[in-house]
Order: structure tokens, then C-alpha cells, then sequence
């Protein structure tokens, strides 16, 4: 049965009770919203009695869920409208032994479907709504207990004090609440014997109600706290103390520990007798520590997550012996991703569980180790250092033998290595993020070295990476005050020494650290990605400035060049910044030449050659950079459409040594440069700084050069002097 739309229904009693305070929700699917509402309502009503009808229930429960999504969305300030929902809940009597954990399972997998499971974002927010609605609705259901004790002491009172004529009245108000309560209640008189037990006391205990008459009460009690508890209802009997509220373990008729609230009273108006009332926690408690389980724990490996690593490792740096220290080792699994991406997410969940008992079985007999998962492939280890703790070297040995053993997962077996970075750490002084930042960046070294690889932190290289850290974060704010310049060195024919392209360069006048040449500029930006507007900016400018260039002897302005990173070679973007760059600057496409690396080939080929094809209608040429040889290299060429090669700089560096083991590279690049002319490809060798490897170079067929022996890298005003002087046209 279907329930009627607000629209559809008159105004009734109950109506009036589920407008009271509503919050607009959110705009989401009206009919997932109400699947939700109906099947909240069915949960909340199959064990409790509630005086509104189906319909009036459905439509209470979808305003309260709707007020719960208003509450999601207002983040931190929820408090007020969560307790709106649990008083309005109460107030419904969804107040069962299971209403409580009933709604928290209903809404926990109900909001993440209305939403859509999956973000780790929106699973912690849901959690923590519900979390909080856990909350209010316990304090709602104190709230009401106090309520209802101020009734029946009333009762018990006026049952006393009224005439006869009001008696039965007032005997059927206590017979009312003391029955209909949600909470367990008991009359005892002051030897703790139970004179009397409502129905809710007995579902809590699991005592029938004759069974409960024949108890005292101060059996149910735990032997623990329960000399205090006697106590505390020995003044009452004495009429020194009113009434208290205490927290306690009550026994179940099997043996079982109810966590319950107690909220108990002297009846002074009937003498000799104590009422006591019993809120069952144990849901609440439980229900508690499992959100706080999920928050300090991985869900996945059921490892300690990072906010408790961090909590231990700050333990451990506070009570450590500085003699020994502590060693915290930072683990990135090689290859995961592809066994994740070619074998599915089960697989790779599997492995990362696999993963963390290997890694929990190699530091068992560690003092204090704790191992911990800080989100997809990477683990951390925490060891409290003693006499026998291996070191770091033969703890990465450990960590991948263990690793290297396959997992079969459906007959086939994988395995993993794991990079590693490792900090000893052995001040008190230092702070917990201090440590983890330390090895993070120790991580990112030994990935840099290859799979497999291990590295111990070392104090010079986290100066530098400090500082190389610095440098990227800072490039927006340094763009925004043009401190980048795009500065200009010629590239030379070498057949008759004329200015046969102008590379384009970026230059960074760092007000602390000076001028960052090109290289530098590029491989920070690279990394934060902020390459793709500096490149952008970088190209606009050098356009316009190169369609101002004079003509050489030959009747042709010199051509532009460029080099583009790996991620400007696969921009998709890439030939909408090229054309808007040409048509703002009006410099012919033929002029503009741009370089693209052999990275990019490597690791983004169809990208790159897409991009290469397109700009090659437009008429631009491309050209390849950091070329380092290979039989594999030379036929990429043609796809690419590049007639120019430019010789990586580590080469031209290596052969500008007198070290004999050079030699054969010098065999190898004069075999080269014939091989790539037959596929149609000059030779350009970058950072010539003397004649003698200028001579060197010609022999061996290099058709271009540039470098510190033609010039520097100039301003803009500066290379438009150099090329319209007499000088600049034949360097």
C-alpha cells in the first residue's frame, strides 16, 4: 500500500504533529525519498505501538528524513535539527527495544543509496549523522524517562492525597504509563525486594513478571560499583538523598550484561517503596563504539587508519629511550595499480587485506608495532625500537619477502613488491606530522630509485625536498606577480651559422633564491600541474614577440621553438591554446616549431601523436627532445611527422668528457645520425658551450646547435637586437 502524498491528505491530529518545525530538503528523487520513508516507517512500527495511523507514519517519517538531509548539508551545525528528529521520534513512541537500531541500519544503507554509495566523503558524513541522531535520540529518551518518573511520582502522589472520587482516575493514569512505557520500571520496597515490574523491565532482563516479583533487585546488579549502588539506596530509605541517576551492568535472566541508566526516587507518599527506572544503553553503547571503531580504523583491513597511527606514533615519541628512538617505515605497494585495474577492485581489495596480515605477521615479535593502512596501496609500520630491532635494510628484506609470496585469488596468483622510506627517529622534541612528513618524502625518493627500493631519510636530501616543496606550492603566487619572464636563445643552422629558430624559455626571478633557469621552472610546475597555464601564458607572449622578428638573408623570419612537457604533449587542449595563440599573434603556423618528449612516447603515445597530427594540419611542425637513442626510438619519427631530433643534454654532456668509457656512445650517436636522416630527421644538439664540441658535432652530422657557445638565454628586447644586427643574422 502505497502512502498518500502530503497533498493528497487533510489536515488530521498527527498531520499537525509532523509539520511542527519542517525543514526543507534538498532536492532529490521524490520517489527514492518516500521508498525510504515507507520503509523506515515499517521498521520503526513492527515492534512498538504508535497511536498514528500507516499513512500518518509514512508521512512523519518522510518529514524526518527530510529534516535529516538538511541536517547533513549544514554540516557541523546539525545539533539542533537532530534533536528536532529524535524528540519528534519519541514523541511517535518509535521507542521499541530495535527502533533505535532498526532506523540507524534502514538509514545508514538508505542515505548513501539516495546519494550513491561509494565516496569515502559521504560515507563519513553519513556516519556521523547518524552518529548524532544516536546521540539526541538517547538524550530525548532521558528526557522522557525523567518526564515519565515526574508522572508517575505524580500518580503515586495524587493516588495517596486525592479523594475517593478521583481515585480510580488517577490509578488508571499510573496503570497507563507504568504500562505503556518504553522504559523499565520497578517498585521496590527499601530492602530492594521488587514489588512490582512493568512489561518494558521485563523484555530488558528477560524475567517474566512473576519471576521479577520474586527478585531483589540488588541481585541484577553486577558485582562491580554495586557496594556504591546499595549505598546510594540505603539514603534514600534514610531520607538523606532525593533521588540519583547512575550508568550500571545489569544481569539478564541468561547471563547476559545489559548496559542500563538508571534514574531512581524515594516515594515518600507511599512509604517504604523506591521506584526505579531502567533505560536500556547497551544499542546506544554498542552502536557508539562501532562509529568509533570506523573512525580510527581502516574499514577495509581493519588496521589502524592514520588518525591512529598519528595518536601512537605521538605516545611512542613521548616515551621512547632517545638512546634507541622509534623507526616508522612508509610503504607504497609497486604495481598495484595494474593487478586493481586489469583484475578488478575485488582482487585488489583482497590483495591490500593479504597485504596488511603480512605485514601485522613480520613485526608480531616488534615491541608496541603498529601497522596501519593509510588509504589505497599505502601502509605505514610504527616500531618502538629495542636491542634487537633489525635495521632498515633488512626490514625492507623482510617486508618484500613477505610480500612476494603470491596470493591466489580464482587460481591465479599475484604479488606486489613495496617501495619504502624509512625515518629513526630519536628526539622527543619532534611532532608526529613532522616524522610522517619526513617519511613521505623518504617514500617518494626510494619510488624514484625503482620498485622494490628501499631509503633511509637523510637530513641534506629533506632540505632540498623542503625546498623543492616550497618552490611548487609557491608558482601561482609567483605567476600572479610576474616574477615568471620568457626569456629567448637562438638555435643555429649550422651549414652557414644563420639564426635558424629562437627557442622560447621560461625563466623564474625568485626574490630569495635569484634566477631558476628553464629546467627548473618546468620540472616544478610539471609536478603541480600549474605547467599547463604557465605554458599557455608562455606561448601567447612568445608568439606575439616572434611576429615582430626581421628576416634573415634567406627572405624568412626565424622560426619559433618550444619544448613541451609530458603533460603539455597530451593536453587535450593543446591545439585550441596553439590556435588562439597564432590567430592573437597573426604569426604564420610554418614558423612555430614544438618539442615534444620522448617521456610522452613513452608513457602517453596515442595522446601525444593525436595531438602531433592535429597540429600538423594546422601547418605546425613537431620536433623530439630528450632524444637518448635506441633501435626502438628511431621510428617514431614519421607517425609524429617530426623532421627534427634534439639530442637529449645527458649525452651531450657524457661526450664532452675526455672519459674513455665514452667512447662508445661517440660509436653509437655516429651511427645514429645517419640512421635518423634516412627517416628524415636533422639533428640538434642543445647546450654546445665550447668550439671544440661544436667541431665534434659537425663531423658527426649534426645539422643544428644551440648553447652557452652562441649565447645565453636573453630577454625579448635583447634577442630582437640580436637578430637585427649584422652580427645576430651569421652567428
Amino acid at each position: 500500500m502505497s502512502a498518500p502524498s502530503p497533498a493528497e491528505s487533510g489536515p488530521t491530529a498527527a498531520t499537525e504533529v509532523t509539520r511542527e518545525s519542517a525543514v526543507s530538503a534538498p532536492a532529490l528523487s521524490p520517489a527514492r525519498t518516500w521508498v525510504l520513508a515507507r520503509t523506515w516507517a515499517a521498521a520503526v512500527t513492527s515492534g512498538t505501538y504508535t497511536p498514528l495511523t500507516r499513512g500518518e507514519v509514512e508521512r512523519l517519517t518522510h518529514e524526518l528524513l527530510t529534516m535529516l538531509v538538511s541536517a547533513m548539508e549544514a554540516g557541523a551545525d546539525t545539533g539542533g535539527l537532530l534533536d528536532e528528529v529524535a524528540e519528534r521520534m519519541v514523541r511517535a513512541n518509535f521507542t521499541g527495544p530495535d527502533s533505535l537500531s532498526r532506523s540507524v541500519e534502514v538509514l545508514g544503507e538508505g542515505l548513501l543509496d539516495v546519494f550513491g554509495d561509494g565516496a569515502d566523503r559521504l560515507t563519513t558524513r553519513v556516519l556521523a549523522l547518524i552518529g548524532g541522531l544516536a546521540t539526541s535520540y538517547t538524550k530525548a529518551m532521558r528526557e522522557r524517562t525523567l518526564h515519565q518518573q515526574q508522572q508517575i511520582t505524580d500518580a503515586l502522589l495524587r493516588a495517596k492525597q486525592e479523594a475517593e472520587r478521583h481515585l480510580r482516575a488517577s490509578e488508571a493514569r499510573f496503570r497507563e504509563v507504568f504500562t505503556s512505557s518504553g522504559v523499565g520500571i520497578a517498585l521496590t520496597d527499601f530492602d530492594g525486594r521488587i514489588v512490582q515490574a512493568n512489561p518494558a523491565l521485563t523484555e530488558i532482563l528477560g524475567y517474566s513478571e512473576e519471576e521479577l516479583g520474586g527478585l531483589n533487585l540488588y541481585e541484577l546488579f553486577q558485582e562491580e560499583g554495586s557496594d556504591t549502588l546499595r549505598s546510594a539506596y540505603r539514603e534514600l530509605s534514610d531520607g538523606t538523598r532525593e533521588r540519583f541517576r547512575v550508568r550500571r551492568m545489569l544481569a539478564t535472566r541468561d547471563g547476559d550484561a545489559v548496559l542500563a541508566y538508571l534514574a531512581v526516587s524515594a516515594l515518600h507518599e507511599m512509604p517504604g517503596h523506591i521506584v526505579t527506572m531502567v533505560e536500556d544503553a547497551t544499542e546506544v553503547h554498542m552502536l557508539t563504539q562501532r562509529l568509533r571503531q570506523q573512525s580510527l580504523n581502516d574499514a577495509l583491513t581493519g588496521l589502524a587508519n592514520r588518525q591512529l597511527f598519528s595518536s601512537r606514533l605521538q605516545a611512542a615519541l613521548t616515551r621512547m629511550d632517545s638512546r634507541l628512538g622509534v623507526t616508522v617505515l612508509q610503504l607504497d605497494l609497486d604495481g598495484f595499480g595494474v593487478i586493481n585495474a586489469g583484475m578488478g577492485p575485488r582482487v585488489g581489495d583482497q590483495l591490500l587485506q593479504v597485504t596488511g596480515k603480512r605485514l601485522e605477521h613480520v613485526f608480531a615479535d616488534e615491541r608496541n608495532a603498529v601497522v596501519a593502512r593509510f588509504g589505497g596501496d599505502e601502509f605505514a609500520v610504527l616500531l618502538e625500537n629495542t636491542e634487537d630491532t633489525p635495521y632498515p635494510g633488512k626490514l625492507a628484506v623482510l617486508v618484500n619477502t613477505a610480500l612476494a609470496e603470491p596470493t591466489y585469488v580464482d587460481g591465479v596468483g599475484v604479488a606486489v613488491s613495496a617501495s619504502i622510506g624509512v625515518v629513526r627517529a630519536n628526539s622527543q622534541n619532534l611532532r608526529p606530522e613532522e616524522v610522517l612528513r619526513a617519511a613521505d618524502i623518504t617514500l617518494r625518493r626510494a619510488k624514484a630509485s625503482g620498485k622494490g627500493q628501499w631509503e633511509l631519510f637523510d637530513a641534506q636530501h629533506d632540505s632540498e625536498a623542503r625546498l623543492r616543496t616550497r618552490l611548487a606550492a609557491s608558482i601561482p603566487g609567483a605567476e600572479e606577480n610576474g616574477e615568471f619572464e620568457v626569456v629567448y636563445q637562438p638555435v643555429v643552422r649550422l651549414a652557414d651559422g644563420q639564426v635558424a629558430f629562437v627557442e622560447a624559455r621560461l625563466r623564474w626571478n625568485h626574490p630569495d633564491h635569484g634566477a631558476l633557469p628553464h629546467e627548473r621552472c618546468v620540472e616544478l610546475a610539471e609536478e603541480t600541474g600549474m605547467i599547463l597555464p604557465l605554458g599557455r601564458s608562455a606561448l601567447r607572449e612568445a608568439c606575439m614577440i616572434a611576429a615582430s622578428w626581421p628576416e634573415g638573408p634567406d627572405g624568412a623570419a626565424p622560426g619559433l621553438w618550444l619544448n613541451l612537457t609530458p603533460l603539455q604533449a597530451r593536453d587535450p587542449d593543446l591545439a585550441a591554446t596553439v590556435r588562439m595563440a597564432l590567430a592573437d599573434s597573426g604569426m604564420s603556423a610554418a614558423r612555430l616549431r614544438l618539442g615534444i618528449p620522448m617521456a610522452s612516447l613513452r608513457q602517453h603515445r596515442d595522446e601525444a601523436e593525436e595531438n602531433a597530427e592535429v597540429l600538423g594540419d594546422m601547418g605546425v611542425r613537431t620536433a623530439l627532445h630528450e632524444f637518448e637513442g635506441g633501435l626502438a626510438n628511431l621510428g617514431v619519427c614519421g607517425p609524429l611527422r617530426a623532421d627534427l631530433v634534439r639530442i637529449a643534454p645527458w649525452v651531450v654532456h657524457r661526450l664532452s668528457t675526455e672519459d674513455s668509457e665514452a667512447d662508445a656512445l661517440r660509436v653509437s650517436v655516429h651511427f645514429l645520425i645517419p640512421s635518423l636522416e634516412r627517416s628524415g630527421a636533422q639533428v640538434v644538439v642543445g647546450d654546445v658551450g665550447s668550439a671544440e664540441q661544436l667541431e665534434w658535432w659537425q663531423r658527426a652530422g649534426a645539422a643544428f646547435a644551440q648553447g652557452p657557445h652562441f649565447g645565453e638565454p636573453v630577454s625579448s628586447q635583447e634577442i630582437a637586437k640580436i637578430l637585427s644586427s649584422p652580427q645576430g643574422k651569421g652567428i
